[in-house]
């Protein structure tokens, strides 16, 4: 009697389990809309110190204003970032990510 009900506890948890896993799932998240930031360096990537704008809806929009501003800058090197934000443990920005071409 003790293993049926040992083996019937075992089956409710790992039933438990897959649905806990099911629903917080990839496919059952909320999609963020995609967003790009646009980083110029000012000083150089080494530096630290960029110019950053934020909520661009496509990566050729964030390009060309990343090209135009780097223009202003000596010709700064510049990155844009997609879905972009802030992590106070590394004291930076963490994008999903970033392209440069």
């Amino acid at each position: 009697m003790k293993t049926a009900q040992m083996s019937l506890l075992t089956l409710v948890i790992f039933l438990a389990l897959g649905v806990t896993l099911y629903l917080i799932g990839p496919t059952n998240q909320k999609e963020q809309p995609e967003s790009w930031s646009s980083f110029v360096y000012t000083q150089g990537y080494e530096s630290g110190r960029y110019k950053k704008l934020d909520d661009f809806n496509d990566y050729t929009s964030c390009r060309a204003y990343s090209i135009e501003t780097s223009a202003k800058f000596e010709q700064a090197p510049w990155e844009c970032g997609l879905r972009c934000r802030f992590d106070s443990s590394r004291q930076g920005f963490q994008c999903e990510a970033m392209e440069n071409k």
